[in-house]
């Protein structure tokens, strides 16, 4: 039987030593190779078998209720895995050889804030960043809700920032994104980046922003900014992916190209940018309303 746990293990070891996967991207795609294993094993079905990966789908989609990023992402895992059996001499073929399945696609967008919400967070955080009594510490996290609202950063990249990554004088931050790619982008307001550049020259070697200096996890700082988001005033649950999404949103509002969006988001393909960063219905009528076209068209008329 191919699919075991040492043949799983061996799959998401070699993942992380020739694709560089990140960690958390190992962790999901064992899991799900875990849940495909007892799926096989109750219903004692053949692996190697075509039908074997519509019953499972079918299983995901019927039985459990899985969302359709789920469902998609659990069968490209496994796509994935048995690509690798067949390289490795496991199986002949893999049983995704001929098969044509339509999976269904996310209904829904990520979620954005308003721009009147992120414009309260924003300020929220400005008051505490600029507030001279307020000691440095006590300014970190602040900054790290302007650096998230200006960049779009995801909160992995965020708390893995070190004082290293930060260039004060051009503003450059070197970001460690998915797959342990490294990008640039660039703290333009000279407030925070002096702010910054403040919290960078604390020393020692532990996260940019966190507010002790020290190191923290991706849960604290989600905690830390629905706390934040409360006392700003906003009511929608806020999340750091909410406030990656509001920046690209706002910036595709503002006219920023797609291009130049996919390189500050880090996404490898263009189509990945293209729906990640829809164009909100606040900026559709101002595109709409600039644009006047039955006016232009009544003006050639006339003339």
């Amino acid at each position: 039987m191919p699919v075991t746990a040492i043949s799983t293990a061996a799959y998401v070891n070699r993942m992380k030593a020739v694709r560089d996967s990140s960690g958390h991207t190992l962790k999901a795609y064992a899991s799900d190779l875990k849940d495909y294993a007892r799926f096989l094993d109750h219903r004692k079905l053949c692996p190697k078998g075509t039908e074997t990966l519509v019953a499972y789908a079918e299983h995901l989609m019927v039985e459990r209720s899985a969302a359709p990023r789920t469902l998609r992402r659990r069968m490209a895992c496994l796509r994935g895995f048995y690509k690798d059996l067949v390289r490795s001499g496991a199986i002949e073929q893999s049983p995704f050889a001929g098969l044509e399945m339509q999976l269904p696609r996310p209904r829904s967008l990520p979620r954005a804030l308003t721009r009147t919400d992120a414009r309260r967070l924003a300020e929220a955080a400005w008051i505490v960043c600029q507030d001279r009594r307020a000691s440095l510490e006590a300014q970190a996290f602040p900054a790290a809700v302007l650096l998230l609202i200006s960049v779009g950063l995801r909160v992995q990249e965020l708390v893995q920032l070190r004082p290293g990554d930060f260039d004060a004088e051009s503003g450059a931050l070197r970001v460690h994104g998915k797959g342990r790619r490294e990008r640039c982008v660039f703290v333009v307001d000279k407030r925070l980046r002096e702010i910054m550049g403040r919290l960078a020259r604390r020393g020692g070697g532990g996260a940019l922003l966190a507010p002790d200096g020290a190191g923290w996890s991706t849960q604290s700082a989600r905690r830390e900014l629905r706390r934040f988001a409360l006392a700003a005033g906003v009511e929608k649950r806020v999340t750091p992916h909410m406030l990656r999404h509001t920046c690209a949103t706002l910036l595709l509002e503002d006219g920023v190209d797609l291009r130049f969006l996919q390189r500050l988001l880090g996404h490898e393909n263009i189509a990945t940018t293209a729906i990640y960063a829809h164009v909100g219905d606040a900026g559709l009528r101002r595109a709409l309303e600039g644009a006047g076209l039955l006016s232009s068209l009544a003006k050639a008329r006339r003339n």
